[in-house]
């Protein structure tokens, strides 16, 4: 057995520090094969959910020696079963901090700790600089129960969304005393392997120092990308990528200067289209960080970058708890309540969530809210058509016909939707409702076994830092380099890349201070 893996699990409490890229999942992998018993591993995203299993199964390790799930998933699991007080709203900006203060006391009552230790026989946590205070004192909880090792990386903890309420866990303060620490991963394996970028590998080990010294040390040190030593590819840009939805970011007004940065587009598209059949560009990640735009969430800012694009197959991900997975589903019950009159300003104020407002005002008046009356013989029939699966619906108004409108649009008129995860999560939250049953509930219930049962994450993605970190790719893309001032974020997207790490910055040295 490796003498870290060794060390690793003799201690009843231990802790690993695992740069990115390093092997933690492998060690992860190999701590399972070795222990003894069903191992209980916890992580904090879905997408990390899957790319634990997938590495399990990769090892043919059967199911029965481990269980996967997110630290909140699992809390909540133990909540719903053995709190007796009433849940908050899953939308409630306290739920997760009720959640994990309830499953402290869960797990502390010595009936649970019974269930633990009958069911398990160690805890694996992995991604523990993500951890918030809230999270490391359940995972302390379980730990009076059963053996317990956590692996992570002070410089990759991204995920200080509430750091006001419930900061994250410190490596450098007593937070993690009751764990001893092992020897350090010191091996980059990720870009060592067989066909990987082992220049650009040595080049992120130099990198990480520096990004170490601003973090602990308040240095300035700036990052090259002009002395890359080939390792990637620095294209020099003269603006920024979400010039081109048309909008300034500062004032919300349409921006006349979005030919400015004609090439940067074209660039971008020229790299997804991949003319060359390279097979290291069909796996591909595009990691942006969207400005503030005034009256427009994050995800629809990315939404309209993908639109920008023109290439269909590019997924754009979404973050689990989304918000408006929430309000939509809660506009579609008022809808079932109410039915659709002669009135159609619900249905519209649904349907551009959906799809292109250009799209709905050809079938739908704005100014009536009415269908629009059509002379064209093929538009007249599909205005007629929508007319008919309206009149269906109102005639019972069950989930499912109401679902058979959003299809009509969606399949039949092929209406083009950027947020192609958001579209079937709806669709398919409509179908599981039962009449008389709320779509927002099942779409509750939904969220949550995505959050427990993971989700693979391939193929060519659009998405954040935080969204594909634990991840990685052949190919990935950093667009608006000079936008990342906090080194954690521009290490964790760096470091997301195996062969090819393309860079878009309008600044030659970035500044991740």
């Amino acid at each position: 057995m490796d003498k870290i893996i060794e060390e690793f699990l003799s201690q009843e409490r231990s802790l690993l520090i695992a740069p990115a890229g390093y092997g933690k999942t492998y060690t992860i992998v190999q701590c399972v094969k070795e222990a003894e018993g069903k191992s209980l591993i916890l992580t904090h995203t879905h997408a990390g959910v899957a790319a634990l299993k997938n590495a399990l199964k990769e090892q043919q390790i059967d199911k029965k020696c481990y269980e996967i799930e997110t630290i909140t998933s699992y809390a909540q699991k133990y909540v719903k079963a053995y709190c007796a007080e009433t849940l908050p709203d899953i939308t409630d900006k306290n739920y997760w901090i009720f959640i994990l203060e309830k499953a402290e006391e869960i797990f502390k009552n010595t009936h649970i700790k019974d269930v633990v230790k009958k069911t398990y026989s160690q805890l694996f946590v992995d991604e523990y600089q993500d951890c918030t205070l809230s999270q490391h004192k359940v995972i302390l909880a379980i730990s009076e129960s059963i053996p317990t090792h956590i692996l992570g990386d002070p410089l990759q903890g991204i995920m200080d969304f509430n750091k006001e309420t419930d900061p994250l866990v410190s490596f450098y303060n007593d937070d993690l005393k009751d764990f001893t620490q092992t020897s350090e991963l010191s091996i980059p394996h990720r870009w060592q392997k067989e066909g990987n970028n082992s220049t650009l590998g040595e080049y992120l080990v130099n990198i990480r120092e520096k990004l170490i010294d601003n973090l602990e040390n308040d240095a300035k040190n700036e990052i090259d990308l002009d002395n890359s030593n080939n390792s990637f590819h620095f294209i020099k840009t003269s603006g920024n990528a979400y010039l081109y939805n048309g909008i300034n970011s500062e004032t919300n007004i349409p921006n006349k200067q979005t030919n400015k940065n004609y090439t940067y587009k074209e660039l971008l598209k020229c790299i997804l289209n991949n003319p060359k059949n390279s097979p290291s560009y069909e796996s591909l990640l595009v990691i942006s960080k969207p400005p503030y735009i005034r009256n427009k969430s994050q995800v629809e800012i990315r939404a309209d970058l993908k639109s920008m694009l023109y290439y269909p197959t590019l997924h754009l991900l979404e973050a689990i708890d989304e918000k408006s997975f929430y309000e939509l589903s809660n506009v579609a019950d008022e809808i079932i309540t109410e039915g659709l009159n002669a009135n159609l300003k619900k249905l519209y104020e649904f349907l551009v969530n959906l799809f292109n407002k250009t799209d709905i005002d050809k079938w739908i008046n704005t100014k009536s809210y009415n269908l629009i009356r059509k002379t064209n013989e093929e538009d007249k029939q599909i205005s007629d058509e929508i007319q008919e699966l309206i009149v269906t619906f109102n005639n019972s108004k069950q989930p499912l016909l109401f679902g058979k409108i959003i299809e009509y649009f969606y399949y039949t008129l092929k209406l083009k939707c950027n947020r192609t995860e958001f579209i079937h999560s709806i669709l398919n939250a409509i179908k599981m409702t039962e009449h008389g049953n709320s779509i927002y509930k099942t779409m509750v219930e939904q969220r949550n076994k995505f959050r427990r049962v993971g989700r693979k994450v391939d193929g060519k993605c659009l998405g954040t830092v935080a969204l594909t970190k634990g991840l990685e790719f052949d190919t990935v893309v950093i667009l608006d380099a000079e936008s990342f001032k906090n080194p954690k974020e521009l290490y964790v997207a760096m470091t997301r890349a195996c062969k090819n790490l393309i860079i878009f910055s309008q600044n030659t040295k970035l500044q991740p201070f």
